[in-house]
């Protein structure tokens, strides 16, 4: 199973998309549906990290009608998984629950460890942005306590952050530092940029709810540079624009950073991600 460690290639963003297409080519080259849909999982996470969400979302699609074709329930969980979080990221948690459900029940094909803890987190987190305090907290915490009896870091990570802000959400501001506290060491030895980040725009968010406006402005600014990557339009989009949003409404600047620049890379593979064949998606904003 593929899980969302693909973010630890991601802080070079350009080079993971780079690879994702080039891997897409040669599947396509060999006909190999099978690896076709994993480049394709694994290109659609990247575009989603990036806020490029159309093509993300055809991506996906497709690679779920290749895996539902060749009867792969397991593959179509991981599709599911990756449906919910490109929905999280864009705070749309309402259209992820049942794809989380549906992710969790087909965890069971094949009964595979990580696929049931990325399914728990994920219901998790859907529960939380529809303030399912006491459905998120179960989820979370379930996920957690199994990422950590198989020393699965990733999901570990992913799970405190979450368990961090529900607890802040809970105004128990002693359990959310706990947490993060927890997280930061995890984050750091990775490293897992997408992960520091979001854990960073967390604790901004809680001093901004205890008026700490100095600590809040730190923890901002170290959201905002993790989640830079090679710089826009390869950065974590969903962490640069949390931090961003920190950062206005606290009045501070956003950091100097790098810019992107092109003439470092080679040239993206030209590959299409959404062949006129049998499992063509069209536009994904039709599909259900």
């Amino acid at each position: 199973m593929q899980s969302f460690k693909n973010s630890v290639a991601v802080r070079q963003a350009r080079e993971s998309e780079t690879a994702a297409y080039r891997a897409l080519s040669l599947a396509h080259e060999l006909t190999d549906r099978f690896q076709e849909a994993l480049s394709l999982r694994s290109l659609a996470f990247t575009l989603g990290t990036r806020g490029v969400t159309v093509e993300s979302e055809t991506a996906i699609l497709r690679s779920e009608r290749i895996s539902q074709a060749t009867s792969d329930k397991q593959a179509t969980g991981n599709e599911e998984a990756y449906r919910v979080q490109l929905a999280l990221w864009s705070q749309n948690p309402g259209a992820a629950r049942s794809l989380a459900n549906n992710a969790w029940h087909l965890a069971h094909v094949l009964n595979y460890e990580r696929d049931f803890i990325q399914a728990a987190r994920l219901q998790g987190e859907v529960a939380l942005g529809l303030n399912d305090f006491v459905s998120a907290d179960e989820r979370l915490l379930h996920a957690l306590t199994r990422a950590r009896k198989v020393n699965f870091v990733e999901e570990e990570l992913l799970a405190l952050v979450a368990l961090a802000d529900l607890r802040r959400r809970q105004r128990d501001v002693k359990a959310a530092r706990e947490l993060l506290d927890d997280a930061w060491e995890l984050a750091e030895r990775g490293p897992y940029p997408l992960f520091h980040s979001d854990a960073f725009n967390v604790l901004a968010q809680i001093e901004r709810d205890r008026g700490n406006t100095e600590a809040a402005i730190e923890a901002a600014t170290k959201a905002y540079r993790l989640a830079w990557c090679n710089g826009p339009p390869f950065a974590y989009h969903w962490g640069l624009e949390k931090a961003k949003q920190h950062l206005k409404e606290l009045g501070a600047p956003v950091p100097e950073m790098p810019p992107f620049d092109e003439s470092k890379f080679e040239p993206m593979p030209e590959v299409e991600i959404d062949p006129d064949d049998e499992f063509h998606v069209g536009n994904s904003s039709e599909e259900g």
